[in-house]
């Protein structure tokens, strides 16, 4: 029987099982992981933030999309994730509420603190992302608390790559959006940026 499943290339039963148990206790693991994570957030020599209070809105061509799920991942500089989700109101609404933790990473010697803010929604298998940017220290920034207090998200735009004010020189803010702003942001060229124009590749 054995030569067989290894002509044919088929997994044996048992093994499929077995595979299917270890993914199972793996997915366990971290569901347990996220959902414990808050209270060890209670714990540290330093108040973080990592997120302001977010406010948007979903649409699709300009009609809004309720009853959808956002999801918002904020990759603190100590490699541990946190995840949260909402629901869209049926006028395509949304909000999360800011987020700080405690932590010792500020007081280690010449460590970089930042956290990687991350949020999407999936729609028919394909993923938009509403906001995705780098915030740098463990202060808040009030440019990022304007953008975020208004994500008035477009499943028909184009997620584009922008640079967005500062009021500190030394500081350069960039993010990736399908959001669309008034004011106080500028599209990037991605090919410039990269330095991917024809005529500077030799």
């Amino acid at each position: 029987m054995g030569n067989l499943y290894n002509k044919l290339h088929i997994t044996p039963p048992k093994t499929i099982i077995f595979q299917e148990v270890i993914v199972s206790v793996i997915d366990k693991i971290q569901s347990f992981s996220w959902k414990i994570q808050p209270f060890f957030d209670q714990f540290g020599a330093h108040k973080v933030h990592i997120s302001p209070e977010v406010l948007g809105c979903l649409k699709n061509n300009g009609e809004p999309i309720g009853n959808q799920l956002i999801l918002r991942s904020l990759s603190f500089s100590d490699g541990k994730p946190r995840r949260d989700f909402v629901y869209t109101d049926p006028d395509g609404s949304f909000r999360f509420p800011e987020k700080t933790i405690r932590s010792d990473e500020p007081s280690i010697t010449f460590k970089e603190i930042f956290t990687n803010q991350y949020i999407t929604t999936t729609i028919n298998r394909k993923k938009f992302i509403i906001w995705r940017a780098t915030l740098i220290g463990k202060n808040p920034i009030n440019e990022f608390n304007s953008k975020l207090s208004c994500l008035n998200a477009d499943i028909n735009n184009e997620a584009i790559l922008f640079s967005f004010s500062s009021n500190r020189e030394e500081m350069s803010l960039e993010g990736t959006s399908i959001c669309r702003w008034d004011k106080g942001f500028e599209v990037i060229d991605v090919d410039e940026h990269l330095n991917l124009n024809s005529d500077k590749v030799k």
